[in-house]
């Protein structure tokens, strides 16, 4: 998966995703939770991948390219952009501010990961 990435021209959004890949890797639990928390910090700044875009506009262009034209993709994926979004936002991801919902078991942390690295494979995919 690491090399996948390679291809991602944007140096900041590359570095933080081999950065969580490799946490990922590393047998324990904080270093889980550290994994998590890089995903999410790529994510984030793949959503501004398009410079000259602002960060609304550089997420519908991503969008775009990868529905293909389709309705129903583009749908698709504005939801699981959003949705990962407000989950970096309401759970103790990205922010540590004490209203913010504890990750309760570790493994969930496999579960969160998993799901926003699925969303940012297909997204490098198709920028350009």
């Amino acid at each position: 998966m690491e090399s996948h990435f390679s291809t991602v021209k944007e140096k900041g959004t590359r570095d933080l995703l081999k950065d969580a890949i490799a946490l990922y890797k590393t047998p324990n639990s904080s270093a889980r939770q550290d994994s998590v928390e890089k995903i999410w910090d790529a994510l984030e700044r793949l959503k501004t991948y398009y410079t000259l875009l602002n960060k609304k506009e550089s997420v519908t262009k991503i969008i775009e390219d990868m529905s293909g034209g389709s309705d129903e993709f583009k749908e698709l994926f504005n939801a699981e952009f959003k949705t990962l979004t407000d989950i970096g936002n309401h759970y103790r991801i990205r922010h540590h501010e004490t209203n913010k919902i504890d990750i309760i078991d570790d493994k969930y942390y496999d579960y969160l990961f998993n799901r926003c690295l699925s969303l940012i494979a297909l997204a490098v995919q198709y920028l350009q």
